[in-house]
């Protein structure tokens, strides 16, 4: 998370969010506990059910459109540089 909440800091003027998601209420407690503990400041959400069906893996990042169309789809953990190139990629 460190990586993303770098991501959130670089790219806050530039139109884009950074958005956690818990996507098993079960584990909000625990949830609420990492964000804690890492200082994240990018909101995090509850899973609706709208993202889940488009998890392929843990941690997974979705880079999504304004309109809500999603336009890439990471896998894996990654660093702050790669993280800014994919944002980069679809400013």
């Amino acid at each position: 998370m460190p990586a993303l909440e770098g991501l959130n800091k670089q790219y806050a003027t530039k139109q884009v969010a950074v958005v956690g998601i818990l996507l098993d209420p079960n584990r909000e407690k625990g949830a609420l506990q990492v964000i804690e503990e890492t200082g994240t400041t990018f909101p995090h959400l509850k899973d609706d059910r709208r993202f889940a069906e488009h998890i392929f893996g843990v941690p997974q990042t979705l880079i999504v459109d304004k309109q809500g169309q999603i336009l890439d789809i990471i896998v894996g953990a990654r660093s702050l540089e790669e993280f800014s190139a994919l944002a980069d990629k679809h400013l």
